[in-house]
């Protein structure tokens, strides 16, 4: 029904939706009722299933990672969560191998900026990846793609659980 109006209106047992698609002398006919509780349930699902938050085309990423100066693993000693929901976590540790770059050498420590996020924490969307506190205290290993002064580039850090 091209050009019909569209109403959406509560039904009397004040427990679903009517959905009315139509006009007939001004008023709109009934096409669907929803239950209120599936409405709400469907919304609260299509929030939790998303499974990134990162806003910037997969390519972007790629190209930090293909052009970062420096890529280094780290064996992990300790992460240090913010204090707020979301923010930096500072991941420190040994560097266990250096795969490009000449800014670190094996066995010097290092300390690298994660942008991290509690259980439950909904961080602004973006194009920041933010990391599970929960998964980075359980990586042993992670890789860096750093900047030529050592900073993560677009969020790239690789959480491992075993040295590569």
């Amino acid at each position: 029904m091209s050009g019909a109006p569209i109403c959406l209106r509560p039904c009397p047992c004040a427990a679903t939706l009517t959905l009315l698609n139509g006009s007939d002398k001004g008023g709109c006919r009934m096409s669907r009722t929803f239950s209120l509780a599936g409405m709400v349930s469907a919304v609260v699902v299509a929030g939790l299933v998303t499974p990134a938050q990162a806003l910037l085309p997969p390519k972007y990423y790629d190209q930090a990672r293909r052009q970062a100066a420096n890529i280094i693993v780290l064996e992990v000693a300790a992460v240090a969560e913010p204090a707020e929901p979301f923010g930096t976590c500072a991941v420190s540790g040994h560097v266990r191998k250096v795969e490009r770059g000449k800014l670190y050498a094996p066995g010097a420590a290092v300390t690298v900026g994660v942008p991290c996020r509690k259980p439950g924490a909904q961080p602004p969307l973006g194009g920041t990846i933010y990391a599970d506190v929960g998964a980075l205290r359980a990586a042993t290993y992670g890789r860096a793609y750093l900047d030529a002064r050592g900073n993560l580039l677009l969020s790239q850090y690789q959480m491992l659980a075993t040295a590569p």
